[in-house]
């Protein structure tokens, strides 16, 4: 294993993605009926602020920790600090931030391949209405479609591979077909201008509909460097829709650098 992700927790792509997370879930939770979720690379669930990965890299200090210090947060981005408040001990990752707002019959199914990992998984995560499962993310269509009949697939590989995009559009295709009205985000790193105009517009033609391409730019391009993230969405809720200008401004806001 190369990637860990312990050492970016929390960081300003980790605050995007877990931001529009909450805007995805509260838009489920409009509707009374029980949905499910599929991280199909969970990770570890909850990383220890006390890690020295964390310092290490310091990349929480341009995310977590600046909308910790921020003032007068309103919105989703409001809610993501106050869940990041609530435990001193540990920062949250997205399978954390899905058990806070699920309700009763909602139900968690989270993916992760590494065994050292999936052992975390497993102890942070534990009770009724939550599966770990320890398997490739990318198979993890094979789960689906849900037995709620609704629910949220997010999709955010290490980018360790060459082709990450290009399995995502596979696995896309293979989801699509399997739960067609599900809610799916894809998260990807901006390097290249390009190449992530490219993947939304492949993505769009892999599944034959809209895709919903939200971004945040936090620096500008340089290098070859992350200077940015994204999250496309297939199937986004109206509301969400809606809400989501505010939250990528107030992202930026906070954010940039």
């Amino acid at each position: 294993m190369h990637y860990q992700h312990r050492y970016h927790a929390g960081n300003f792509a980790d605050v995007f993605k877990h931001v529009l997370l909450i805007g995805l879930l509260d838009a489920l939770n409009a509707k009374p009926a029980p949905w499910a979720f599929l991280d199909t690379h969970a990770g570890a669930g909850r990383y220890r602020w006390d890690d020295e990965a964390l310092a290490r890299t310091g990349e929480v200090e341009g995310g977590a920790r600046r909308v910790l210090a921020a003032e007068g947060l309103t919105g989703w981005l409001a809610r993501y600090a106050s869940r990041v408040r609530d435990d001193p001990f540990m920062l949250p990752g997205s399978p954390a931030i899905a058990d806070t707002m699920r309700r009763q019959d909602d139900r968690l199914m989270l993916c992760e391949n590494a065994p050292a990992v999936v052992e975390t998984l497993r102890a942070e995560m534990r009770g009724p209405g939550i599966a770990v499962h320890q398997r490739d993310g990318y198979g993890a269509w094979a789960l689906l479609p849900p037995a709620e009949k609704r629910g949220l697939v997010l999709v955010d590989p290490a980018f360790e591979a060459r082709d990450e995009l290009d399995q995502m559009l596979t696995f896309a295709r293979q989801a699509v077909g399997r739960f067609a009205h599900g809610i799916y985000a894809f998260w990807y790193p901006v390097k290249s201008q390009h190449s992530v105009d490219r993947f939304a517009r492949r993505l769009a033609q892999q599944v034959g509909r809209d895709v919903l391409d939200a971004r945040l730019h936090i620096e500008a391009p340089r290098d070859g460097r992350m200077c940015g993230c994204g999250l496309a969405i297939l199937n986004p809720p109206w509301a969400f829709a809606q809400a989501l200008p505010d939250a990528l401004r107030a992202l930026q806001a906070v954010l940039a650098q």
